[in-house]
């Protein structure tokens, strides 16, 4: 969920509501949103992954994979072995 900003003109403090989209303008008539939050904030987002680029290597080998199968002892890649070695961060 989303944490919006209020500006809080009974004392003129700033408060942070963590509110779902649809019910983001539904605080006290004191409470004003800033249409530009001063931060952004992000809740409930998940863990990175512990290597870098370890998804997109899995979902090209997913890819090359699925060429494989369905074309057999015809597929052949576009790309030389050095050119996807270089792209998948090789030397």
């Amino acid at each position: 969920m989303p944490v919006y900003q209020y500006h809080d003109t009974a004392n003129g403090g700033v408060v942070e509501l963590e509110r779902r989209v649809d019910e983001r303008d539904k605080v006290p008539a004191h409470l004003k949103r800033f249409s530009v939050p001063q931060k952004l904030t992000l809740v409930g987002v998940g863990d990175p992954s512990p290597e870098p680029g370890s998804d997109h290597v899995k979902n090209i080998m997913k890819g090359y994979y699925k060429h494989e199968q369905r074309l057999g002892s015809r597929f052949k890649s576009s790309y030389s072995a050095d050119q996807v070695r270089r792209a998948w961060g090789g030397k």
